[in-house]
C-alpha cells in the first residue's frame, strides 16, 4: 500500500467509527482521486482489513455491522524512524517562533494517520539516539510575527533592542529584509537608518516591535548570501581578507573533519601540522573562536589577528597567574574559596 491509500484508509475507518454515513462519492472527494479507486479502497477495508462494513445499495452509503478488531499495524523503517525523531527534536529551534503551532499540528496530523500501535526499537530511541541543539535562545512570537508581517507588507518596525557591543537598550526602526536561522538561533538581516547600512539583529535581542505605516522596498540587487559572504559565523565585517592558522597536529585531525567555512582550505604539511586558510571580513569572531584550542592554535595572519589573540592569552594567563608573597603563594584573584593555584 502506498502512504496516501493509508491516508484514505483510516480516515474511512474514524468515519465509520463515528457513525457517520460513508460513501465512496465523499471518499473519493475528500482526498482528491476517483470513485473507482475509493470503491477498492473500501473493498479492501472489508476483505483485506476483516473491517465488519456492509454496503446499502439504497442509500448507497457503507456502515460498521460490528466492532472493528485489531487493524494491521505500520511498519516504519529505521531511516523513516530516524528521520521523523530527529525532526521532532528540531522543532525546539522553533520554539517561540509563528511556525512553531504550524509543525506542531503537522506532527499531530501525522500521528492521527498512525494506527495505534507503530512497531519500533524503544533501544533505539531511548539508549542508541539522542539530540541536544545546544543552550538555544527563544525569541518572542510576537516580536517574530510583527518582523515577519513587516517584511510581507514591507512597513518598516519599531523595536526595542538591546545591544550587547554597547550594553544598551534603544529603538530602532528597521526594514527587514531576510530572516535567518544559525545553529539554531534567529537573526534578520535588516535596514537601519541611523547606520544607513544593512546590519544583522538577534531576534532574542528584540524586546518588543511595533509596525509603523512607514513604507519601504527591498532593493532588487540585495541577496542574503552575498551579505554573508564574509562573515564567519554571523559575525560580519568589511572587506574580506586571508587568515591563516596553524593548528598542531592532534588538533589537525579535527580540523581537516569540518568545513569552517566557506572559503577555507585546509594544507596538511609534513609534520602533519594543518594551516586553514580563509576569507573573512570580521576577525573578532575567529578570535574567539581560536582562544578553545589555546596552544595548539597560532595565528600566520594577519598580523593584528596575531597580535589580539597573543594578548587574550596573556590576560587569560595573567589571571591564572598566581601573585608572590615571599615564598609562598597568595589566593589569587576571584578565587571563591578555592585551594590556592599550584603553578
Amino acid at each position: 500500500m502506498t502512504r496516501p491509500a493509508l491516508r484514505r484508509l483510516l480516515w474511512a475507518i474514524e468515519e465509520l467509527r463515528a457513525s457517520r454515513p460513508l460513501t465512496a462519492t465523499a471518499l473519493a472527494r475528500k482526498f482528491e482521486v476517483s470513485v473507482r479507486t475509493a470503491y477498492r479502497d473500501l473493498d479492501f477495508l472489508r476483505d483485506e482489513w476483516r473491517v465488519p462494513v456492509d454496503f446499502d445499495p439504497r442509500e448507497r452509503t457503507y456502515a460498521l455491522t460490528g466492532p472493528i478488531g485489531a487493524l494491521p499495524t505500520v511498519t516504519l523503517s529505521e531511516g523513516e524512524l530516524i528521520a521523523l525523531y530527529f525532526a521532532e527534536k528540531v522543532l525546539a529551534q522553533y520554539r517561540g517562533t509563528p511556525f512553531e503551532p504550524d509543525l506542531e499540528s503537522a506532527f499531530r496530523k501525522i500521528q492521527e494517520l498512525l494506527p495505534h500501535l507503530v512497531p519500533v526499537s524503544p533501544e533505539l530511541v531511548q539508549d542508541y539516539l539522542s539530540f541536544d541543539a545546544g543552550a538555544l535562545h527563544t525569541p518572542d512570537a510576537d516580536v517574530f510575527r510583527t518582523l515577519l508581517r513587516a517584511w510581507q507588507q514591507r512597513r518598516r518596525v519599531r523595536v526595542r533592542y538591546r545591544s550587547l557591543n554597547a550594553n544598551r537598550t534603544a529603538s530602532r526602526n528597521l526594514a527587514p529584509y531576510h530572516v535567518a536561522n544559525h545553529r539554531g538561533d534567529w537573526y534578520v538581516a535588516a535596514h537601519d537608518p541611523n547606520h544607513e547600512d544593512v546590519r544583522l539583529f538577534a531576534l532574542h535581542r528584540c524586546l518588543s516591535a511595533e509596525l509603523t505605516d512607514e513604507a519601504y522596498e527591498v532593493p532588487g540587487d540585495f541577496s542574503y548570501e552575498r551579505f554573508m559572504s564574509g562573515a564567519f559565523g554571523m559575525m560580519r565585517g568589511g572587506a574580506p581578507r586571508e587568515v591563516a592558522i596553524r593548528f598542531a597536529a592532534r588538533q589537525g585531525r579535527w580540523i581537516r573533519e569540518r568545513k569552517w567555512h566557506r572559503t577555507a582550505r585546509v594544507e596538511v604539511q609534513a609534520d602533519g601540522d594543518v594551516i586553514l586558510r580563509m576569507r573573512v571580513a570580521e576577525t573578532s569572531g575567529v578570535r574567539r573562536w581560536l582562544m578553545q584550542f589555546g596552544s595548539e592554535a597560532e595565528v600566520l595572519e594577519p598580523e593584528d589577528l596575531r597580535r589580539e589573540v597573543a594578548r587574550d592569552l596573556s590576560r587569560a594567563l595573567a589571571q591564572y597567574r598566581p601573585a608572590r608573597r615571599g615564598d609562598e603563594l597568595a589566593r589569587p584573584r576571584n578565587a571563591g574559596g578555592l585551594p590556592p593555584f599550584e603553578a
